[in-house]
């Protein structure tokens, strides 16, 4: 799940590029510029990543349903080569998302860095800032924040 918590109003967002594996709604991806698709970012990665986002739009037998809950399969799961939309994160803006490791042992304030296609404490300098829990109707998130200092792990 991706919640945007704080974000600029109508900032570009790429939906020229499909997805190379399989992943889920809010994993923070890398571009191929050649291939036109987009893969899990690295470990240690801190900048120049994209959260990875489908449109929602149901599919198969669920076309006919009238209300749909944000954490359907449906709408969470990207298959390799579906379209995807892109979501750069920018300086000032929140997010929250369930693609943590080990953050029950974080603190707010600890930086943040991609490890296995999941957020988790940084070892490296990061602008991504562990922001607390985040309560989504009974669905545990955890906050980043995009900060514009670079902030070391203690």
């Amino acid at each position: 799940m991706l919640r945007e918590l704080q974000t600029y109003f109508m900032k570009n967002i790429d939906a020229m590029y499909k997805a190379a594996s399989d992943m889920v709604v809010g994993t923070p991806v890398v571009k191929d510029y050649e291939a036109k698709t987009v893969d899990t970012a690295p470990d240690k990665t801190v900048a120049g990543f994209f959260f990875a986002r489908k449109e929602r739009i149901p599919t198969g037998c669920y076309c006919g349903v009238g209300d749909m809950s944000d954490y359907h399969d449906n709408f969470m799961n990207i298959k390799a080569g579906e379209g995807v939309t892109l979501i750069p994160p920018v300086f000032g803006e929140r997010y929250a998302t369930e693609l943590f490791d080990g953050a029950e042992e974080l603190s707010v304030g600890d930086p943040l860095m991609v490890s296995g296609g999941k957020f988790k404490k940084a070892d490296v300098e990061s602008p991504l800032i562990y922001g607390g829990e985040f309560d989504d109707a009974g669905h545990k998130l955890y906050i980043i924040e995009v900060s514009n200092v670079n902030k070391s792990a203690e």
